[in-house]
């Protein structure tokens, strides 16, 4: 008993926030925020004190395969002391997976059917989260209780201003807590087809595409002015998308741009990408229906394919193209090669709109050989060959041989010994 009254009074106090400075007035904008905006909290506290700033909401999903699941993505998280908390309830347990660069993950096992997990300290960045586990028997719904704590200094005139990012929060109601002060907020559906009103339009929420699917996940994040050139510039290993670049035409605030490459075709899709296909990957810019030609101009993205998969598939490299996803047709866009290094080739090419695409090639047409026409001289085709003989000397009338000249002596002395004899 005194151990459980141990561990309560253990949890409890790291869950608990730290003292917070006396809020004395609050203000937040916009008034009625949808999904992707950032919203500006601001106000007065006590002078170079912290301010404590709750952002908790409610999320309820729906169990498959004895499974439940909840992702969010780009969060933002600054500098300064921050916790991160899930409460599942009608569970077994509880797994909350973040992700900076890589993947990490906390659980708890289920006390009464509910379970409580927490990160705390986390570096500055933009973040990835999944949270699953298995639900109670028989459970239809499951109960997330999902809170951000932050804490952020008052000046010395006790002025402070703080922005958040909405794109990780679902559309409804949350609770929003400044030191001694609440304030609910609810958070609208962004109007497709053109930018939220009221400021920011930072977007680049859950895509919607299986998270077994994703082998990375890359978050930029830049700030939109009117006519200002804006270049989104990508690092992690594995990502080939270098930089998306646009014009942009609106005063947009802060917006985000995610890039995930995929293991296979996007469960987005009905169909699979043609030809030869290299990379399948997502590309948002903004919360939806933002980045349009009212929003931005000219967007631009750069990619590199990789020789080795050029040479071990027998690809052209005139072929390859990145391929854009719309209206359930795969659509191939103008690709130009840029350049290429000793293990690369580049690739630059504009895209209408951001969505589901695909890298691709094609195999080298192998042509017919054609036989050479040479013209051969009979004795190239069939060589003469001479047969070696011997060549008998020629006999000469004017030479005379030994043999014959004793022949002629032998019979004069046999005429001359007949005569004596006589």
């Amino acid at each position: 008993m005194l151990y459980r009254l141990f561990c309560f009074f253990l949890i409890a106090t790291v869950l608990l926030p730290l003292a917070s400075a006396a809020v004395s007035e609050l203000f937040v904008t916009p008034e009625n925020p949808v999904v992707g905006d950032t919203i500006t909290i601001s106000g007065i506290a006590s002078p170079d004190e912290s301010v404590n700033v709750v952002v908790s909401f409610e999320k309820t999903v729906s169990p498959s395969d004895g499974m439940y699941l909840y992702r969010m993505d780009g969060i933002e998280v600054t500098s300064g002391s921050n916790t991160f908390t899930v409460t599942a309830r009608d569970v077994v347990d509880l797994n909350v997976r973040l992700k900076l660069s890589l993947w990490w993950t906390k659980s708890a096992v289920a006390i009464g059917d509910t379970a409580t997990v927490s990160h705390s300290n986390l570096e500055p960045g933009i973040y990835d989260a999944q949270i699953d586990g298995i639900p109670t028997a028989g459970t239809s719904s499951i109960t997330l209780n999902i809170t951000a704590v932050q804490d952020i200094d008052a000046d010395a005139s006790g002025n402070f201003v703080y922005s958040y990012a909405t794109n990780s929060i679902p559309i409804g109601d949350f609770q929003l807590n400044v030191g001694d002060l609440t304030r609910t907020i609810t958070l609208s559906a962004p109007i497709s087809g053109g930018s939220s009103s009221g400021g920011g339009s930072s977007g680049g929420g859950t895509s919607g595409e299986t998270f077994e699917n994703i082998l990375i996940s890359e978050t930029q994040r830049e700030y939109v002015v009117k006519d200002s050139n804006v270049s989104y510039i990508f690092h992690l290993d594995g990502n080939v998308v270098r930089y998306i670049n646009f014009t942009g035409l609106t005063n947009s605030g802060t917006i985000t741009s995610k890039v995930e490459i995929l293991d296979h075709t996007s469960t987005l899709v009905d169909s699979t990408p043609p030809d030869i296909v290299y990379k399948n990957l997502n590309i948002w810019v903004g919360n939806l229906g933002w980045a349009n030609p009212g929003n931005i101009d000219s967007p631009t993205i750069n990619f590199f394919v990789e020789k080795s998969w050029v040479t071990e598939n027998n690809i052209d490299n005139s072929t390859i193209r990145l391929n854009r996803y719309k209206d359930g047709e795969w659509n191939p866009l103008d690709t130009e090669k840029m350049g290429e290094d000793e293990d690369n080739l580049y690739f630059e090419t504009q895209t209408p709109e951001f969505s589901s695409f695909a890298i691709t090639g094609m195999v080298k047409q192998s042509g017919i050989v054609q036989p050479i026409e040479t013209t051969y001289l009979e004795s190239d085709l069939m060589p003469q060959t001479t047969e070696p003989h011997e060549t008998k000397p020629t006999q000469s009338t004017s030479k005379t041989t030994g043999f014959e000249i004793i022949t002629g002596v032998l019979g004069l002395l046999i005429v001359i010994f007949i005569i004596r004899k006589k």
